[in-house]
């Protein structure tokens, strides 16, 4: 099973959240390259099982929450038909900006199969499941044993 990670980082929360996604898929057996969204490797991104991207949750709470880092991350491929999962890393509240990131990731033609924010004062909390609920709602056939 191949993955790539692919991170958008402003203060290093989401590039530490991205390493542990990385970590996760590597314990399930899985081989994975790791790099920032604006230096996406694409014959890694065209041979994968699965990408994983992520980014991090910006605005305010009373204006309404956003997927950060859209200048970097509008230089994404086109994830034509590849099973995507994204994640965020927030501060407060993340709201319900992981459909806005679901929703940004399908307009590259990505097949969304999960979108999770994490709060990064928790990290790793919750990654493992994440990585897991991913492969799985991806149909990714897992190395054997």
């Amino acid at each position: 099973m191949k993955a790539v990670v692919l991170y958008e980082s402003r203060t290093g929360n989401t590039r530490r959240a991205a390493e542990y996604v990385a970590g996760a898929v590597q314990a399930a057996g899985g081989e994975v390259t790791i790099r920032p969204v604006d230096d996406p490797p694409m014959d890694d991104i065209a041979n994968a099982d699965i990408v994983f991207i992520g980014t991090w949750v910006d605005g305010a709470i009373i204006a309404g929450h956003r997927p950060g880092g859209q200048r970097n991350m509008n230089t994404l491929p086109g994830l034509w038909d590849i099973p995507v999962a994204g994640f965020m890393t927030y501060a407060v509240y993340p709201g319900k900006v992981t459909g806005a990131l679901a929703r940004y990731l399908e307009k590259k033609g990505a097949s969304v199969v999960l979108a999770r924010a994490f709060h990064r004062k928790r990290l790793p909390d919750g990654i493992a499941e994440f990585v897991a609920d991913a492969l799985a709602a991806a149909e990714v056939n897992l190395p054997s044993a």
